[in-house]
């Protein structure tokens, strides 16, 4: 379902309220002006726009295995985060490759290719040859779909990189310099067999219905992997002439995904939508998001997909990540990184008509961060045949912000009007006709906390309280106390730098297992543990402080995944890290790191606090961390700031608000 003009009853809202407003001239009471400066956002159950898709990601180029090569218990670990809604964020949608059978692009020549093809040579299908192993074939994505499948996902997009190369110009599955990097026009019907048998062979062989078919990944790309160079027109030719007749006279149901070029526009399907014999054949229009957006890679262009949501068609997002060296940085884990895909995915919703969003690579052991929502960590190798997975991983704040939307929104919910109560918060809702479930997600871009008012126009009568489900600075989508429903409004504090989901109490989903990292800032006062004596009061600026700390008294972080002990996934930076605390110096004094005891917990770090400070002026003190793989920070620990002092023990040391980590180098590393 698509956009909808706005309806009379909305318009008739409008005109009562300046008949309202009208009316109060001249009267020593005006109406509704106890709610005039108060920051609302009317969602309206009734509007409905675009249906939601789900949220996806992509294993092609083997990543399936770097999640497969795990032992358990982390294995499960990594899946129920990615697929499970009840322990993790509910990835409804997996992207995989359509395989070549090419080499790769770093020539090994005995490697066999990005993923077999069903057919090698032609006429070849690999089923036919009697000594066939199908255990082995393709058996990383195919083990990732079952993985999927058991989490409850049911839609399977597979993306051709490349036909295999003896259908090509170049007699190569990359751009090898020896002619045009293209399918042979000679070889459109025999491709679009390719497809059709691609797709009855994994029912048959593997019982995976692939419910979604593009013939091209990123069309306008020539590159030294797997890649095939087409123009919009080729595309609309081999759709309408080819891709769309095998499949329908071979009864395929599989939808026919088609553009998923860069930039993320509508250019590589135009001429096929745009063709009445072709469009029919079209279920979904696909981009990338490399190039194409403004306002700082957060709003698309709102004529980006125009005739697509002219015709009513799908619209989805298939690829995007932190691509480019620079965004390999510490910055770029964090709630800034977070809510910069918070606010994208908003926006493409809204603004393009988005049905549904998909990440690169979820979970990957590769050799840069951008790339993933989580990192496998190796040991030490980069890309390659074999990358040596080593257990531990990094989970970082972009997963929790894409799971802000995806764990809540499931395939089949319809979004609905909703408008930005202020210049910088971000609000979208969904609902689940079948269920009357419904999300609202709230993305708070200011640096202060903010409260707002939620007006739920004609929902259902029996919401009385909302779940929220948070993450910022702090917080890994936490899951916080209910909200009370009156009259069908709720107000929320919308912490900064935020976002924030809510679902009806009635729908309400367990918290996710409780999981820290060097990402996240740690506040004094929300920690898992204190001695006792530790008192928390508001400092001159509000900010909530750690005060009357005496010596020996301490806090605690429960279960801190510090990973391989680095803050930063660039290489010259593997192992370095850093932590620094604001504090308000009075008598001075020791911050002790230690790892899961506070007594005979190993010190990874020590932090002096000097005395005669003002406590009304707070300052930062830091420390290199010890993360060696021994006895380091290195792995899951609970972690303890222990207070010490040689000075009285009676007196009161410093007040501390928070802790944050970083890959910046304090002082040399100690060997």
């Amino acid at each position: 379902m698509k956009r909808k003009k706005i309806t009379i009853f909305r318009t008739f809202n409008v005109l009562l309220s300046f008949l309202l407003v009208f009316s109060t001239f001249g009267s020593t009471t005006p109406l509704l002006a106890d709610s005039a400066d108060q920051p609302a956002s009317v969602i309206e159950w009734d509007e409905e726009l675009q249906e939601i898709d789900g949220f996806g990601g992509s294993f092609a180029f083997h990543k399936g295995g770097s999640i497969m090569r795990l032992d358990d218990p982390v294995r499960t670990q990594i899946l129920d985060l990615l697929f499970s809604q009840e322990k993790g964020i509910g990835i409804s949608i997996v992207r995989n490759m359509v395989g070549d059978g090419g080499i790769d692009d770093w020539g090994n020549e005995d490697y066999d290719g990005p993923s077999e093809t069903i057919m090698p040579n032609p006429g070849e299908y690999v089923w036919d040859d009697p000594d066939w192993n199908k255990d082995e074939f393709d058996k990383y994505q195919i083990w990732i779909m079952n993985e999927a499948k058991k989490r409850g996902v049911e839609t399977f997009l597979s993306t051709v990189w490349s036909p295999p190369a003896w259908m090509k110009q170049n007699n190569s599955v990359i751009d090898n310099g020896e002619g045009p990097n293209k399918l042979r026009e000679d070889m459109y019907q025999q491709f679009a067999e390719y497809l059709a048998d691609y797709v009855k062979g994994y029912k048959e062989h593997f019982d995976i219905d692939i419910t979604h078919v593009s013939p091209a990944n990123e069309p306008d790309l020539n590159t030294g992997y797997s890649s095939n160079v087409w123009t919009p027109d080729e595309l609309n030719t081999f759709v309408r002439d080819y891709m769309g007749p095998t499949f329908e006279d071979r009864d395929i149901g599989t939808n026919i995904v088609l553009g998923e070029a860069m930039r993320f526009s509508e250019e590589y399907a135009l001429p096929a939508i745009n063709d009445p014999k072709t469009n029919k054949y079209v279920d979904v229009v696909a981009a990338h998001a490399y190039t194409g957006l403004q306002e700082g890679e957060t709003t698309p262009d709102p004529d980006a997909f125009k005739r697509s949501n002219e015709l009513g068609k799908t619209i989805w997002q298939t690829e995007y990540m932190n691509q480019g060296d620079n965004k390999q940085t510490f910055e770029n884990n964090t709630i800034t990184d977070g809510l910069r895909y918070a606010n994208l995915i908003g926006n493409m919703f809204e603004v393009s008509g988005t049905n549904a969003y998909f990440w690169w690579w979820p979970a990957a052991n590769n050799g840069a961060d951008g790339s993933d929502l989580i990192r496998l960590v190796n040991d030490g190798s980069d890309q390659g045949i074999d990358p040596t997975e080593n257990g531990l991983y990094r989970v970082f704040k972009r997963f929790y912000t894409f799971g802000n939307y995806s764990r809540f929104i499931q395939p089949g919910y319809v979004m609905l009007e909703a408008n930005n109560p202020a210049d910088d918060v971000k609000v979208t809702a969904y609902k689940d006709s079948a269920t009357d479930n419904f999300t609202i997600v709230a993305v708070n871009n200011s640096v202060e906390d903010q409260t707002i008012t939620f007006d739920l126009d004609n929902f259902p009568e029996d919401v009385n309280a909302v779940v929220p489900y948070r993450t910022s600075a702090s917080e890994n989508l936490k899951k916080l106390d209910s909200v009370n429903v009156n009259d069908n409004n709720f107000t929320m504090e919308l912490r900064g730098s935020s976002v924030t989901s809510f679902i009806p109490e009635q729908f309400e989903l367990p918290a996710l297992p409780d999981m820290k990292d060097v990402f996240s800032t740690y506040l004094a006062a929300e920690n898992d543990g204190q001695t006792s004596g530790l008192r928390v009061d508001n400092n001159k600026n509000g900010d909530k402080v750690i005060t009357n700390v005496r010596d020996g008294s301490y806090i605690k972080y429960s279960n801190v995944n510090f990973a391989d002990g680095s803050a930063s996934g660039e290489a010259d930076k593997r192992g370095i890290l850093s932590m620094k605390a604001k504090v308000a110096p009075i008598a001075g004094g020791t911050i002790e790191v230690r790892l899961d005891d506070p007594y005979n917990g190993k010190i990874v770090g020590t932090m002096d606090v000097p005395r005669n400070g003002n406590p009304n002026d707070p300052i930062t003190v830091s420390t290199m961390i010890d993360t060696n793989s021994t006895d380091g920070a290195y792995g899951f620990h609970d972690l303890y700031l222990v207070f010490t002092t040689e000075n009285n023990s009676n007196r009161k040391m410093f007040n501390v608000s928070k802790f944050e980590f970083s890959d910046e180098v304090i002082s040399p590393i100690e060997e």
